[in-house]
């Protein structure tokens, strides 16, 4: 039958769940478990992936569409055919992801060509890029040619989102130079057949600094971060080849309705990146990060980064949320509410990433959890290592200990030429003790013997042992035979002292009582191991209580063979 926990202190707990509210505020705002929460996410996020939508058709500059087209880039004609050939097939709409941010210099009538066309098509959004002019320079916001920008339904920027590990995992839907003022180009897309139901509510995370805020006008803005759950594999659209599209070997109705994102997907040409929880050989094209981007918007399932000030909320909540809970009965056992909350917290940010379609890094409040479970382990573990090695009654140091500490202080002494002196003694007559005054006045005399020999032995390395029913050791280590009968005598005054204090009113306290004191000084040159040191400091023990009242310790040493009687108090 397990022994109930006992009633926990609620002011420790409660300071101590404040701590560990602060630890895990100041591990979620440091940044300090970025790569871990990557990795954590990269795998929540597979299961919360969205299918990939039919209606999102990619067409691509492969190397089938290289070879019969020739080196890229290509004139501006090639593209005026192929909107004229989206535009009569009537698709939803036409994203190009190719920057065409410099006139043909050779072929001005290519570019007349194509931008008549974007603007016959009506529905052609091209892109914006951000790029310093130099290194180390300000940025700049590489748009269409005039003539395209003018044709173009709408403008959106093209960015492909980083992280530090060369994972996309996140998009803005708005950013620009100075301001964010461009919709990601997937957006633009979307906002020509919803112009009203899309961008009035953008979701994601809002980063973009307040009027209050100064912004340089050279600095690219973004804002509405979200993070999108990418189709596995991130290709798996309805890719077709450019020229296939171009020269209509691709029938009408798998174009009609559907959202077309052109972009070069051609080895070696263009962007690639990794989308998350993809091995490190599975790369993605820019044109592919688009059609997932749109792909998140059609289907709402856009994934809202927590900001750092609630994620810290939460973390430190769910941190102290343990210690709280073990004041509670049935919980007062404090492994099991740090269970329950490190389960609970990972379930909560599965929860809120699979159905919440929000993202909170769990962490830092398992860190924090880890580092509770860690220090209560090592708690329990030292507590129970003090056990093995402690009496229960006294608290003091059992046999095993203090066998070991004589071995251990037994070869520092012949190490270093220190004396060591052992003390070891009795109760007297404690036999008759605990027959007439019961077992409770037994014990109580056994405490209050620990009590003052502990007293007297307060150096680090003097160790205070019970060795059993009422025979005690005290471990002197650089003590002289002088200085240990010293402490002996002192002993038996306390003892003295304590015999003449009143009990009457307490009832559990112990009754007076005298204790018989062997002592054996080891000096260096002698070559005895540690039972022969015990024995004759117990044989001196002995002597002193077959000398009855005329003695109250006895001492021997390599000097003092036999220590001088002292009256019995």
């Amino acid at each position: 039958m397990s022994t109930p926990a006992p009633t926990p202190k609620w002011k420790p707990r409660l300071l101590t769940a404040v701590g560990a509210a602060a630890l895990a505020i100041l591990v979620a705002l440091s940044g300090l478990t970025a790569p871990l929460d990557a990795w954590i996410y990269d795998r929540l996020v597979l299961g919360a992936a969205a299918d990939a939508d039919p209606r999102i058709v990619v067409v691509d500059v492969d190397q089938k569409s290289l070879a019969e087209l020739g080196r890229w880039p290509w004139s501006r004609r090639t593209h005026a055919q192929l909107v004229d050939r989206l535009r009569l097939t009537e698709v939803k709409g036409i994203a190009f992801n190719v920057l065409l941010s410099e006139p043909a210099l050779f072929d001005p009538e290519g570019d007349a060509l194509l931008a008549r066309a974007i603007s016959r098509s009506g529905r052609v959004v091209l892109p914006v890029l951000a790029e310093p002019v130099q290194l180390n320079s300000s940025t700049v916001e590489l748009m269409p040619i005039p003539e395209f920008a003018a044709s173009a339904a709408s403008l959106g920027h093209a960015e492909m989102a980083l992280d530090d590990d060369g994972v996309a995992r996140s998009a803005y839907l708005r950013a620009g130079l100075g301001s964010p003022h461009w919709p990601a180009l997937a957006l633009a897309l979307l906002q020509l057949d919803q112009p009203s139901g899309v961008g009035a509510h953008l979701p994601g995370r809002r980063l973009a600094a307040t009027g209050l805020d100064p912004v340089s006008p050279f600095e690219w803005v973004r804002d509405y971060e979200v993070l999108v759950p990418f189709t596995s594999p991130p290709n798996a659209f309805r890719h077709v080849s450019y020229t296939d599209v171009l020269n209509q070997r691709i029938p009408a109705s798998l174009l009609r309705g559907n959202w077309i994102i052109v972009g070069v997907s051609a080895t070696g040409m263009g962007p690639l990146a990794r989308a998350p929880g993809q091995s490190p050989t599975t790369s993605m094209s820019g044109t592919d990060y688009q059609a997932n981007l749109l792909n998140m918007l059609l289907k709402r399932a856009a994934i809202t980064p927590m900001s750092e000030g609630w994620q810290a909320v939460l973390a430190a909540l769910l941190s102290a949320l343990p210690l709280l809970l073990s004041l509670l009965p049935g919980l007062r056992r404090i492994w099991r509410p740090t269970v329950l909350t490190m389960v609970g917290t990972l379930v909560l940010s599965v929860l809120l990433l699979r159905y919440g379609h929000a993202w909170f890094s769990p962490v830092p409040a398992l860190l924090v959890l880890a580092l509770g479970a860690s220090l209560w382990v090592y708690r329990l573990l030292r507590r129970t290592h003090h056990q093995a090695q402690s009496d229960a009654l006294t608290g003091l140091a059992n046999r095993n200990r203090f066998d070991h500490a004589l071995d251990h202080e037994l070869r520092i002494a012949r190490r270093s030429g220190q004396p060591l002196s052992l003390l070891v003694m009795d109760i007297d007559h404690f036999k008759q003790l605990n027959d007439t005054q019961g077992h409770a006045a037994g014990d109580a005399a056994l405490k209050a013997l620990g009590r003052i020999l502990r007293s007297r032995a307060r150096r680090p390395r003097d160790l205070v042992a019970r060795l059993g029913g009422d025979e005690f050791a005290v471990l002197l280590p650089e003590t002289s035979a002088q200085a240990a009968a010293t402490i002996a005598t002192t002993i038996h005054v306390d003892l003295a002292n304590h015999g003449r204090k009143p009990h009457g009113a307490n009832a559990s306290a112990p009754p007076p009582f005298t204790a018989s004191v062997g002592i054996h000084t080891y000096v260096s040159g002698d070559d005895a191991g540690p039972e022969d040191v015990f024995d004759r400091a117990d044989a001196a023990l002995y002597r002193a209580k077959q000398a009855g009242r005329n003695r109250s310790f006895s001492h021997t040493g390599e000097h003092e063979p036999v220590g001088t009687p002292v009256q019995r108090i």
